[in-house]
């Protein structure tokens, strides 16, 4: 099994698909303030910043930090911060005040947790995106079996290239519940597949053994928006619930991936903010597939 499928099965079924915020990138250009010192992701609840201490403004995405900055939170708050030098970050709870320092963040109200290693915090919370609402419900004559898949919408833009054409789902069959409730086993493995439909047009995809995720390369798309769904069979019958609002996702043409790959390039070789780069333009595979190098 590789290492971005484990990486991939650690990260929580969550419902977060669509109010995960983009990873922001810090401009090109040197700010007066210096460089950033950190990054506050997973962003969920009321969370405010100030860059002077008067005027708080609502974070509504993942935002880069610079010494001076304020963060607090309301009773609801939390999030996660991540430190841009040792990779480490720590989480934020609620009714909480933080003050960016230039070593990272620093509670006056309240308590952040222990620091540790950021990577996976960033991975689950794109692994997340790939994961909508999957539900499995114990019922007299098995398992209802409810599918999600990743859509686009602008504040989680999701979109497919020629450089990275996979669209990205976790092959429930694989899950625990599942497998014990349907009495899958390696003999009738192969009676399970995926039907995807992208604008009308059905492919079937074998459902692959040992493997917690299904990445199915599309081809052939004009650049814009597409609509797909995913759909659970055996033996060529709807084992899942059916489908009733189909996902979206953007094709990109060439010219928007040269500029894709070209704000990429621009971060020098840094996988994080390479992947950041990705993550912000919408290419989330592409994103996970960096992080998992980390």
């Amino acid at each position: 099994m590789n290492r971005w499928v484990k990486i991939l099965a650690t990260s929580a079924l969550s419902v977060l698909l669509v109010v995960q915020g983009d990873l922001v990138l810090a401009k090109g250009k040197k700010s007066k303030k210096g460089a950033p010192v950190t990054m506050i992701m997973n962003v969920d609840g009321q969370i405010e910043y100030t860059k002077n201490g008067k005027k708080w403004k609502k974070v509504k995405r993942n935002k880069f930090l610079f010494p001076g900055y304020q963060i607090r939170t309301g009773a609801n708050g939390k999030g996660t911060f991540l430190n841009q030098k040792s990779g480490m970050s720590r989480e934020l709870s609620a009714n909480t005040v933080v003050e960016i320092t230039a070593e990272g963040a620093n509670a006056t109200t309240g308590a952040l947790s222990e620091p540790v290693k950021g990577s996976g915090n960033l991975v689950a919370s794109l692994g997340n995106r790939f994961k909508k609402g999957q539900k499995y419900t114990t019922v007299r004559r098995g398992l209802k079996i409810k599918l999600g898949a990743a859509s686009h919408s602008k504040r989680a833009p999701y979109k497919l290239s020629s450089a990275w054409p996979e669209l990205v789902w976790d092959n429930v069959i694989e899950n625990p519940v599942v497998k014990k409730a349907s009495k899958i086993t390696a003999e009738n493995y192969a009676e399970f597949s995926y039907r995807v439909t992208i604008d009308d047009q059905a492919t079937i995809v074998p459902a692959p053994q040992g493997m917690l995720v299904v990445r199915h390369a599309v081809a052939g798309m004009e650049s814009g928006k597409h609509k797909y769904k995913v759909e659970l069979l055996k033996n060529g019958e709807l084992a899942s619930e059916k489908v009733k609002r189909a996902s979206t996702f953007i094709w990109v043409d060439d010219a928007e991936q040269e500029a894709i790959l070209a704000r990429k390039a621009a971060r020098g070789g840094d996988e994080l903010l390479e992947a950041i780069s990705l993550d912000n333009d919408g290419m989330k595979v592409g994103a996970l597939d960096v992080y998992s190098q980390f």
